[in-house]
Protein backbone atom coordinates (compact mmCIF):
# COMPACT_ATOMS: atom_id res chain seq x y z
CA UNK A 1 0.00 0.00 0.00
CA UNK A 2 1.57 3.28 -1.04
CA UNK A 3 1.53 6.19 1.29
CA UNK A 4 -0.47 9.43 0.90
CA UNK A 5 1.22 12.00 -0.97
CA UNK A 6 2.38 15.20 1.59
CA UNK A 7 -0.60 17.92 1.72
CA UNK A 8 -1.31 19.77 -1.11
CA UNK A 9 -3.14 22.98 0.21
CA UNK A 10 -6.79 22.99 -2.02
CA UNK A 11 -8.26 25.61 -0.02
CA UNK A 12 -7.54 29.36 -0.73
CA UNK A 13 -4.38 30.67 1.34
CA UNK A 14 -6.27 33.50 2.28
CA UNK A 15 -8.76 31.42 4.40
CA UNK A 16 -5.58 30.18 6.49
CA UNK A 17 -4.13 33.68 6.52
CA UNK A 18 -7.62 34.83 8.07
CA UNK A 19 -7.24 32.54 10.73
CA UNK A 20 -3.66 33.33 11.82
CA UNK A 21 -4.32 36.95 11.71
CA UNK A 22 -7.52 36.46 14.23
CA UNK A 23 -5.25 34.34 16.81
CA UNK A 24 -2.64 36.74 16.50
CA UNK A 25 -5.09 39.60 17.48
CA UNK A 26 -6.79 37.51 20.14
CA UNK A 27 -3.36 37.22 21.74
CA UNK A 28 -2.54 40.29 21.65
CA UNK A 29 -6.00 41.77 22.94
CA UNK A 30 -6.77 38.80 25.64
CA UNK A 31 -5.37 37.49 28.69
CA UNK A 32 -5.57 33.83 27.59
CA UNK A 33 -4.47 32.54 30.95
CA UNK A 34 -7.17 34.08 32.72
CA UNK A 35 -9.66 34.84 30.20
CA UNK A 36 -11.50 31.29 29.54
CA UNK A 37 -13.98 32.50 26.92
CA UNK A 38 -10.92 33.76 24.92
CA UNK A 39 -9.05 30.54 24.89
CA UNK A 40 -12.00 28.53 24.19
CA UNK A 41 -12.19 31.26 21.00
CA UNK A 42 -8.37 31.09 20.35
CA UNK A 43 -9.03 26.86 20.49
CA UNK A 44 -11.48 26.84 17.83
CA UNK A 45 -10.10 29.03 15.48
CA UNK A 46 -6.68 26.75 16.16
CA UNK A 47 -8.25 24.06 15.27
CA UNK A 48 -9.70 25.36 11.48
CA UNK A 49 -6.41 26.04 10.98
CA UNK A 50 -5.13 22.33 9.71
CA UNK A 51 -8.03 22.48 7.72
CA UNK A 52 -7.00 25.43 5.95
CA UNK A 53 -3.69 24.63 5.21
CA UNK A 54 -4.15 20.90 4.18
CA UNK A 55 -7.18 21.05 2.49
CA UNK A 56 -10.55 18.98 2.04
CA UNK A 57 -9.10 16.11 0.81
CA UNK A 58 -6.08 15.72 2.80
CA UNK A 59 -8.20 16.07 5.75
CA UNK A 60 -10.93 13.37 4.84
CA UNK A 61 -7.55 11.23 3.98
CA UNK A 62 -6.06 11.76 7.00
CA UNK A 63 -9.34 10.52 9.04
CA UNK A 64 -8.87 6.91 7.80
CA UNK A 65 -5.59 6.80 10.13
CA UNK A 66 -6.41 8.68 13.08
CA UNK A 67 -7.55 5.36 15.03
CA UNK A 68 -4.08 4.53 14.69
CA UNK A 69 -3.05 7.33 17.22
CA UNK A 70 -5.06 5.93 19.97
CA UNK A 71 -4.14 2.45 19.41
CA UNK A 72 -0.57 3.33 19.64
CA UNK A 73 -0.67 5.33 23.00
CA UNK A 74 -2.66 2.41 24.84
CA UNK A 75 0.27 0.11 23.60
CA UNK A 76 2.52 2.83 24.71
CA UNK A 77 0.66 2.85 28.08
CA UNK A 78 0.52 -1.15 28.43
CA UNK A 79 4.57 -0.75 27.59
CA UNK A 80 4.69 1.84 30.44
CA UNK A 81 6.38 3.80 27.95
CA UNK A 82 5.47 7.16 29.01
CA UNK A 83 6.42 6.94 32.71
CA UNK A 84 9.47 5.19 31.92
CA UNK A 85 10.37 8.21 29.66
CA UNK A 86 9.36 10.72 32.88
CA UNK A 87 11.92 8.74 35.04
CA UNK A 88 14.58 8.57 33.11
CA UNK A 89 14.23 11.22 30.20
CA UNK A 90 14.74 15.03 31.31
CA UNK A 91 15.09 18.23 28.38
CA UNK A 92 19.06 17.23 29.84
CA UNK A 93 19.04 13.67 30.29
CA UNK A 94 18.07 12.39 27.28
CA UNK A 95 16.70 8.29 26.96
CA UNK A 96 17.51 5.82 24.37
CA UNK A 97 14.74 3.30 22.81
CA UNK A 98 17.10 0.57 23.61
CA UNK A 99 17.35 1.66 27.20
CA UNK A 100 13.19 1.76 27.04
CA UNK A 101 13.39 -2.01 25.52
CA UNK A 102 15.72 -3.13 28.24
CA UNK A 103 13.17 -2.10 30.93
CA UNK A 104 9.98 -2.76 29.48
CA UNK A 105 10.83 -6.08 27.55
CA UNK A 106 9.49 -4.86 23.98
CA UNK A 107 11.34 -5.16 21.02
CA UNK A 108 13.27 -1.97 20.17
CA UNK A 109 11.78 -1.31 16.52
CA UNK A 110 8.35 -1.44 17.91
CA UNK A 111 9.03 1.11 20.38
CA UNK A 112 11.15 3.58 18.13
CA UNK A 113 7.84 3.02 15.81
CA UNK A 114 5.36 3.66 19.03
CA UNK A 115 7.35 6.47 19.76
CA UNK A 116 7.63 8.05 16.45
CA UNK A 117 3.63 8.17 16.51
CA UNK A 118 3.47 9.90 19.77
CA UNK A 119 6.01 12.55 19.32
CA UNK A 120 4.28 13.40 15.88
CA UNK A 121 1.57 14.64 18.11
CA UNK A 122 3.66 16.35 20.74
CA UNK A 123 3.24 13.61 23.44
CA UNK A 124 6.81 13.17 24.06
CA UNK A 125 10.18 15.10 22.21
CA UNK A 126 11.69 13.60 19.68
CA UNK A 127 15.39 14.77 20.82
CA UNK A 128 17.55 13.17 18.57
CA UNK A 129 17.75 9.24 16.52
CA UNK A 130 15.82 7.14 19.13
CA UNK A 131 16.25 9.32 21.63
CA UNK A 132 13.67 10.94 23.48
CA UNK A 133 12.62 12.94 26.77
CA UNK A 134 9.29 14.20 28.51
CA UNK A 135 7.30 17.34 28.35
CA UNK A 136 4.33 18.16 30.02
CA UNK A 137 1.65 15.75 28.45
CA UNK A 138 3.74 13.29 28.75
CA UNK A 139 4.15 13.75 32.29
CA UNK A 140 0.03 13.79 32.01
CA UNK A 141 0.04 10.44 29.97
CA UNK A 142 2.47 8.83 32.52
CA UNK A 143 -0.13 9.90 36.05
CA UNK A 144 -2.00 6.36 36.64
CA UNK A 145 -5.07 8.79 36.98
CA UNK A 146 -5.09 8.91 33.37
CA UNK A 147 -3.26 5.85 32.44
CA UNK A 148 -6.22 3.89 33.43
CA UNK A 149 -8.68 6.21 31.04
CA UNK A 150 -6.62 4.83 28.30
CA UNK A 151 -6.52 1.08 29.72
CA UNK A 152 -10.34 1.07 29.47
CA UNK A 153 -10.52 -0.98 26.57
CA UNK A 154 -14.27 -1.94 26.75
CA UNK A 155 -15.04 1.78 25.54
CA UNK A 156 -13.13 1.43 22.57
CA UNK A 157 -14.04 -2.21 21.89
CA UNK A 158 -17.75 -1.26 22.08
CA UNK A 159 -17.61 1.34 19.92
CA UNK A 160 -16.03 -0.53 17.09
CA UNK A 161 -19.13 -3.08 17.41
CA UNK A 162 -21.66 0.04 17.04
CA UNK A 163 -21.76 -0.21 13.02
CA UNK A 164 -22.81 -3.83 13.23
CA UNK A 165 -25.16 -3.30 15.71
CA UNK A 166 -26.94 -0.22 14.18
CA UNK A 167 -27.25 -2.45 11.01
CA UNK A 168 -28.97 -4.53 12.66
CA UNK A 169 -31.25 -2.27 14.33
CA UNK A 170 -31.84 -1.36 11.85
CA UNK A 171 -30.07 2.25 12.75
CA UNK A 172 -32.07 3.06 15.87
CA UNK A 173 -30.33 4.70 19.23
CA UNK A 174 -29.73 2.03 21.97
CA UNK A 175 -31.88 3.05 24.82
CA UNK A 176 -31.48 0.56 26.74
CA UNK A 177 -29.01 -0.35 29.78
CA UNK A 178 -29.30 -3.82 29.16
CA UNK A 179 -29.20 -3.56 24.95
CA UNK A 180 -26.70 -1.68 23.75
CA UNK A 181 -23.07 -1.53 22.12
CA UNK A 182 -21.53 -2.75 25.48
CA UNK A 183 -23.99 -5.75 25.76
CA UNK A 184 -23.65 -6.63 21.75
CA UNK A 185 -19.75 -6.34 21.50
CA UNK A 186 -19.49 -8.55 24.92
CA UNK A 187 -21.70 -10.89 24.93
CA UNK A 188 -23.70 -9.95 28.09
CA UNK A 189 -27.39 -8.66 28.87
CA UNK A 190 -26.13 -7.25 32.45
CA UNK A 191 -25.58 -3.24 32.39
CA UNK A 192 -23.10 -1.13 31.93
CA UNK A 193 -22.09 -0.64 35.49
CA UNK A 194 -23.04 -4.51 36.63
CA UNK A 195 -20.42 -5.44 33.67
CA UNK A 196 -17.86 -3.86 35.11
CA UNK A 197 -18.14 -5.64 38.37
CA UNK A 198 -17.44 -8.96 36.60
CA UNK A 199 -14.40 -7.13 35.57
CA UNK A 200 -12.25 -5.71 38.15
CA UNK A 201 -9.44 -4.65 36.40
CA UNK A 202 -11.87 -2.24 34.12
CA UNK A 203 -13.70 -1.56 37.08
CA UNK A 204 -10.72 -0.34 38.90
CA UNK A 205 -9.79 2.07 36.30
CA UNK A 206 -12.65 3.23 35.53
CA UNK A 207 -12.89 4.89 38.82
CA UNK A 208 -9.65 5.66 38.58
CA UNK A 209 -10.21 7.87 35.43
CA UNK A 210 -13.48 9.34 36.77
CA UNK A 211 -11.64 11.25 39.96
CA UNK A 212 -9.42 12.80 37.02
CA UNK A 213 -12.59 13.23 34.53
CA UNK A 214 -12.57 16.94 35.40
CA UNK A 215 -9.48 17.57 34.47
CA UNK A 216 -8.24 21.49 35.19
CA UNK A 217 -12.24 22.54 35.49
CA UNK A 218 -13.52 23.72 37.86
CA UNK A 219 -15.76 21.87 40.57
CA UNK A 220 -19.58 22.60 41.50
CA UNK A 221 -18.27 24.28 44.63
CA UNK A 222 -15.77 26.88 43.19
CA UNK A 223 -18.50 28.73 41.62
CA UNK A 224 -21.69 27.61 43.07
CA UNK A 225 -22.38 29.74 46.28
CA UNK A 226 -21.96 26.70 48.75
CA UNK A 227 -22.01 29.23 51.96
CA UNK A 228 -24.51 31.76 50.99
CA UNK A 229 -26.76 29.13 49.83
CA UNK A 230 -26.84 26.02 52.48
CA UNK A 231 -28.34 26.71 55.93
CA UNK A 232 -27.52 24.55 58.87
CA UNK A 233 -30.78 22.77 59.99
CA UNK A 234 -32.57 19.19 59.48
CA UNK A 235 -30.54 15.48 59.68
CA UNK A 236 -28.97 16.10 56.48
CA UNK A 237 -27.89 19.01 54.53
CA UNK A 238 -26.66 17.47 51.00
CA UNK A 239 -26.95 14.31 49.66
CA UNK A 240 -24.02 13.18 46.52
CA UNK A 241 -26.65 10.76 44.44
CA UNK A 242 -24.61 7.86 42.96
CA UNK A 243 -21.14 9.70 43.78
CA UNK A 244 -19.35 6.74 43.47
CA UNK A 245 -15.78 6.98 45.42
CA UNK A 246 -17.19 10.52 46.86
CA UNK A 247 -14.56 12.66 44.63
CA UNK A 248 -16.82 15.67 44.89
CA UNK A 249 -18.83 15.03 48.18
CA UNK A 250 -15.00 14.98 50.24
CA UNK A 251 -14.26 18.33 47.87
CA UNK A 252 -17.15 19.54 48.99
CA UNK A 253 -16.88 19.20 52.56
CA UNK A 254 -13.68 20.80 52.83
CA UNK A 255 -14.67 23.98 50.76
CA UNK A 256 -17.47 24.41 53.78
CA UNK A 257 -16.01 23.68 56.73
CA UNK A 258 -17.98 23.18 59.12
CA UNK A 259 -20.47 20.98 57.44
CA UNK A 260 -20.99 17.94 59.39
CA UNK A 261 -24.33 16.51 57.78
CA UNK A 262 -23.59 14.97 53.90
CA UNK A 263 -24.09 11.28 52.80
CA UNK A 264 -22.24 9.60 49.62
CA UNK A 265 -24.60 7.24 48.00
CA UNK A 266 -21.76 5.40 46.61
CA UNK A 267 -18.71 3.19 47.54
CA UNK A 268 -16.29 4.88 48.81
CA UNK A 269 -14.75 3.61 52.01
CA UNK A 270 -12.37 6.21 53.56
CA UNK A 271 -14.13 9.43 53.80
CA UNK A 272 -14.31 12.54 55.72
CA UNK A 273 -15.78 11.66 59.26
CA UNK A 274 -18.54 14.24 58.59
CA UNK A 275 -19.83 11.92 55.61
CA UNK A 276 -22.18 8.99 56.27
CA UNK A 277 -21.88 6.58 53.21
CA UNK A 278 -25.04 4.50 52.19
CA UNK A 279 -26.05 2.15 48.58
CA UNK A 280 -29.25 2.55 47.53
CA UNK A 281 -30.72 1.97 44.04
CA UNK A 282 -31.92 5.12 42.45
CA UNK A 283 -34.49 3.69 40.67
CA UNK A 284 -36.03 2.90 44.01
CA UNK A 285 -37.62 5.65 46.07
CA UNK A 286 -34.98 8.28 47.92
CA UNK A 287 -34.61 7.23 51.21
CA UNK A 288 -32.95 10.27 52.68
CA UNK A 289 -36.29 12.20 52.95
CA UNK A 290 -36.44 16.54 53.08
CA UNK A 291 -31.71 17.18 52.38
CA UNK A 292 -31.61 20.90 51.40
CA UNK A 293 -29.37 19.23 48.12
CA UNK A 294 -29.30 16.35 46.48
CA UNK A 295 -26.37 16.29 44.20
CA UNK A 296 -26.30 14.58 40.40
CA UNK A 297 -22.96 14.74 38.47
CA UNK A 298 -22.59 13.10 35.09
CA UNK A 299 -25.68 10.74 35.83
CA UNK A 300 -28.72 12.07 33.42
CA UNK A 301 -26.34 12.00 30.78
CA UNK A 302 -25.60 8.35 31.45
CA UNK A 303 -29.34 7.29 30.91
CA UNK A 304 -31.85 7.26 28.22
CA UNK A 305 -34.97 9.38 28.87
CA UNK A 306 -37.11 6.71 30.66
CA UNK A 307 -34.13 6.27 32.89
CA UNK A 308 -33.80 9.69 33.41
CA UNK A 309 -37.07 10.32 34.34
CA UNK A 310 -37.53 7.71 37.06
CA UNK A 311 -34.49 9.23 38.49
CA UNK A 312 -35.40 13.03 38.80
CA UNK A 313 -38.93 11.52 39.93
CA UNK A 314 -37.42 10.09 42.84
CA UNK A 315 -35.55 12.93 43.68
CA UNK A 316 -38.63 15.34 43.32
CA UNK A 317 -41.15 12.91 45.37
CA UNK A 318 -38.41 13.41 48.10
CA UNK A 319 -37.51 16.96 47.78
CA UNK A 320 -39.75 19.61 50.48
CA UNK A 321 -41.34 22.50 48.70
CA UNK A 322 -39.13 25.87 48.72
CA UNK A 323 -36.52 23.91 50.99
CA UNK A 324 -34.67 21.53 48.59
CA UNK A 325 -32.43 21.94 45.49
CA UNK A 326 -31.40 20.15 43.01
CA UNK A 327 -28.01 20.73 41.90
CA UNK A 328 -27.21 18.63 38.66
CA UNK A 329 -23.54 19.17 37.77
CA UNK A 330 -23.82 18.23 33.71
CA UNK A 331 -22.74 18.78 30.08
CA UNK A 332 -25.39 21.00 28.26
CA UNK A 333 -24.06 21.10 24.54
CA UNK A 334 -25.15 24.22 22.38
CA UNK A 335 -28.04 23.78 19.78
CA UNK A 336 -26.06 24.67 17.06
CA UNK A 337 -21.73 24.70 17.48
CA UNK A 338 -20.72 21.81 19.82
CA UNK A 339 -17.20 21.17 19.29
CA UNK A 340 -15.30 18.13 18.83
CA UNK A 341 -14.96 17.45 22.62
CA UNK A 342 -18.52 17.54 23.43
CA UNK A 343 -19.52 15.61 20.93
CA UNK A 344 -16.93 12.81 21.51
CA UNK A 345 -18.36 12.65 24.95
CA UNK A 346 -22.03 12.21 23.76
CA UNK A 347 -21.25 8.98 21.48
CA UNK A 348 -19.24 7.88 24.69
CA UNK A 349 -22.12 8.26 26.56
CA UNK A 350 -24.22 6.29 23.78
CA UNK A 351 -21.66 3.60 23.76
CA UNK A 352 -21.40 3.02 27.66
CA UNK A 353 -25.14 3.01 28.64
CA UNK A 354 -27.59 4.42 25.86
CA UNK A 355 -27.34 7.99 27.37
CA UNK A 356 -26.40 11.08 26.01
CA UNK A 357 -25.37 14.38 26.07
CA UNK A 358 -28.04 16.89 25.89
CA UNK A 359 -28.78 19.75 24.15
CA UNK A 360 -30.46 23.13 25.86
CA UNK A 361 -33.51 22.86 23.53
CA UNK A 362 -33.08 18.74 25.00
Amino acid sequence: MSCPSPPTPTTSPQQASDLISQLAALKASENLESDSTARNTALALSKKLPAALEGPLNQATELVFKPFITVTARIAVDLNIFSLIVEEGTRDRLVSSAKLAEKNGGEEVLISRILRVVASIDFVLEAGDNLWSANETTTAMASELIAAGHRFDLLVVSAVSSLKYLRETPHQIPTSPTDGFVQYAHQTKLPFFSYLTTRPSLFRDFNLFMGSTMGSHEYSWEWWDVKGRLLEGGDVLFVDVAGGRGHDLQGFVEKLKGMSKAVLDGIGEELDGRVRRMEHDFFKRQPVVGTQVYFLHHIPHDWSDVYRHKILTHLREAMTPGYSRLLIHDLVLPDMGATELQTRFDFTMMTLNGGMERSRSQ
